[in-house]
Parts: C-alpha cells; sequence; structure tokens
C-alpha cells in the first residue's frame, strides 16, 4: 500500500506538471473532473482508515504537536476539528462495516461519511437507510437525514434533556468586521429559530418581489438580511397595519404514533421542516398556539391538518408547502419561489387542485415540466424525472 501510493502521488505530480487545460476538449474536461472526484474519494477513504492507526504512533509528540488532532490538521492543513471528526469516524467504523465498505469502494465521500458515521455510531440500526440517501440524494438531503436519526431517543425525558441544553446554550452575538461590516452571530431552541423565520420570509418575499419587478437579482440571503432590518425597525411591507392574527406561522410535522407516545422512536418525525428536530414535548405544549400549524402524518401521508378557521383550499395549500418545502426535482433543492405543477394530469384536463395531484418546483423547473416536455413520476417521496425524446441523459438522484 505504501508503496503503490508513492507511486500514485509521483503519478499525479507528473500530470499536474504539464496539465493545461485549454488543451483538451470540454467533454474531455468534464472527465477529467469526474476521474479526480474518484481520485479524491478513494484517497479520502484511505486517509479516514489510517487516521486511527496513525494517532496511535507517536509521530505527532516526536514533530512536537500537542496532540494526534494537530498533528493530522497540520498534515492534511485542514482545522483541527476536522481532524478531530476524521480520527473518531475511523474510530466510528468498527461498528459500521457496510459504511466501511461502502467507504472502501470510493462511493463515500469524507463530507458523507462522516455525516452517517456520527449520526448511526449511536443508532446502527440507521446505517442501512442513510447510506440509500448518500447513494440517492444530495448531501443535504444526508445532513437532514442524520439530524433526524439523532433526535431519536429512548424516552420523552431524554428528548426533553436534549431541547434544554440548546436554550441554557442560546445567545445573540455580534461584531464588526475587519472591513466594517456589522455581524451577528445566534443561538436558538428549533422553534424559536422557526419563529424568527417566519416572521422573515414574508417581509423578504416582498422584497424579492420588488426587486424581480426593477429587474434586480440578489441572493435570497440578501432579501433575508433586508427583512431582518425591517422587522426589528418596525418598517415592514409585508404585514398591513391592523391585521389580526399571528405575526409568524411556524409549521411542525409529526408522526401521529410519536404524538401519542410523547417521543421520537426510529423511523419516526417530529420536526419543523427548514429547521430541524423538536422534542415531541414541545409540539404538544403549542397545540394550542394559533401561530403553530400541525401536520399529523404516518410516514409520506398526510392524514390530518390542524389549521382552524382555514378554507378546504388553504389546506390544501398548507399541506402542499408542508409536503413539498423546496423544489420536489430530484436534487435541485431550491426553496424560493416555487411555483405549483399538476405533475399527473394537467388542470386543463381535471379542473381540480387535490394535494395528490400538485407538486412545487422552482421555477427553472417548472419551464422543462411546462415547455419542454420533461414530466415528473413516481408521486411524493419517489420523484422521477422523465425527458422528452431525444432529450440528452442525465442523473437526477
Amino acid at each position: 500500500m505504501l508503496a503503490e501510493l508513492k507511486r500514485a502521488s509521483q503519478a499525479l505530480a507528473d500530470g499536474l506538471a504539464d496539465a493545461d487545460p485549454d488543451l483538451v476538449t470540454t467533454a474531455q474536461a468534464a472527465e477529467i473532473v469526474t476521474l479526480a472526484a474518484e481520485v479524491v474519494r478513494k484517497a479520502e477513504a484511505i486517509r479516514i482508515l489510517f487516521s486511527r492507526r496513525a494517532a496511535q504512533s507517536t509521530r505527532w509528540a516526536d514533530e512536537g504537536h500537542r496532540n494526534a488532532a494537530s498533528w493530522l490538521a497540520a498534515t492534511t492543513k485542514g482545522s483541527v476539528g476536522d481532524a478531530r471528526a476524521t480520527i473518531e469516524t475511523a474510530e466510528a467504523l468498527d461498528v459500521l462495516p457496510a459504511t466501511a465498505e461502502a467507504l472502501r469502494h470510493g462511493d463515500l465521500s469524507l463530507a458523507q461519511v462522516k455525516e452517517i458515521a456520527s449520526a448511526a455510531r449511536s443508532h446502527p440500526q440507521a446505517e442501512k437507510d442513510l447510506l440509500q440517501v448518500a447513494d440517492t440524494r444530495n448531501l443535504k438531503s444526508l445532513k437532514e437525514a442524520c439530524t433526524r436519526v439523532r433526535a431519536i431517543s429512548s424516552s420523552a425525558a431524554e428528548e426533553s434533556e436534549c431541547y434544554l441544553a440548546i436554550h441554557r446554550s442560546r445567545f445573540l452575538r455580534h461584531w464588526t468586521d475587519a472591513d466594517g461590516a456589522f455581524r451577528l452571530d445566534a443561538r436558538l431552541t428549533p422553534d424559536a429559530g422557526a419563529k424568527v423565520l417566519s416572521s422573515l420570509q414574508p417581509e423578504a418575499d416582498v422584497v424579492f418581489t420588488e426587486a424581480r419587478k426593477r429587474e434586480e437579482k440578489e441572493s435570497p440571503a440578501c432579501y433575508l438580511a433586508d427583512a431582518l432590518v425591517a422587522c426589528v425597525t418596525g418598517e415592514t411591507r409585508s404585514t398591513p397595519r391592523g391585521r389580526s392574527g399571528p405575526g409568524s406561522l411556524v409549521h411542525i410535522r409529526v408522526d401521529a404514533a410519536a404524538l401519542r407516545r410523547g417521543y421520537v422512536q426510529p423511523g419516526e418525525i417530529c420536526e419543523i421542516p427548514g429547521v430541524g428536530p423538536v422534542p415531541v414535548a414541545v409540539a404538544r405544549c403549542q397545540l394550542s398556539d394559533a401561530a403553530v400549524r400541525y401536520f399529523a402524518v404516518d410516514g409520506t401521508d398526510i392524514l390530518s391538518v390542524c389549521h382552524a378557521g382555514r378554507t378546504v383550499t388553504a389546506r390544501v395549500n398548507s399541506a402542499l408547502e408542508e409536503r413539498d418545502p423546496v423544489c420536489a426535482w430530484p436534487g435541485c433543492g431550491v426553496a424560493h419561489g416555487l411555483e405549483r405543477h399538476h405533475w399527473e394530469v394537467d388542470y386543463i384536463d381535471c379542473r381540480s387542485t387535490s394535494l395528490n395531484g400538485l407538486v412545487r418546483v422552482c421555477v427553472f423547473h417548472h419551464r422543462l415540466l411546462t415547455h419542454e416536455g420533461y414530466r415528473l413520476s413516481g408521486g411524493p417521496g419517489k420523484w422521477k424525472v422523465q425527458g422528452p425524446p431525444g432529450a440528452d441523459p442525465f442523473d437526477t438522484s
């Protein structure tokens, strides 16, 4: 192994010495990038698998480092925190044989294996499902799945203690950057964070709409920053003065069984979409809050929507927003400016707006589906894309 790595390293060095991207075709460049990504995954697999053994040597002490993580950080030119996580990941692989095997085959990136190991180490029964997510979906989806696994508890007391630990460590800090920019950093419980975002989003949508009319384009983060200033200073334009009702609305998605039991078990969720898991006890405490909308679910089926004072159409819209918080096109993940699409039967044919026949997609993919012959199939949780005849094949996972 050592001799082979030295030869491979030298071969890469020789290739880089004369590398000139302008001398290859665009197709060749794409193939080179694909192969390089594969090489990186396999190199990272070697580093993870051998990092724990390397930490047991005296190399780090001989070179004057405080600990093995410090030596690994200096060797990889990374942070001590990342190095420590790498060593912990290597240790976790002892109880995660399927993850270790996938890593050896180059199927997992460093980021993926760290996420899986940190979640499945305490819940090995979730390993198979997390590997499936890693294989079929993007890193963001994997992180969300791992967060749900970490939220699994053995009792309501354990679930509440984790929540209270976050509450006790809450903070809001501010400072000034070297260039004079004002900076904020906050740590809040998930439900508190969701209320903040729910208050900001309507104002951010107004800013977005006005910018679109002026043909100005900025990131959603810019609009949220403007919304924060407007909401704190009382200069909002999204909420008419004198309007009754809550100023913010938080969605909570919870498995019916977990809501009855009082805590989440494997395969269940109690979470605020786009924010993260919350204890079932927190959800129960807010059942009478007019600013909270509940979706009792069983797997991917929405059993009921707790949303008083709204019409049936509003219920369908609420369920659709909750079920499709981001663009349903596999691998997209866009959450801003989504549009409704009749995925199964066109509205002109069915003349209905049932939940099962609707899906939310971003503007770009809505154009592909409406005007360029692409179609969604499979249904919620199993979306697939079918391209028009003659379209270039592509991976939609």
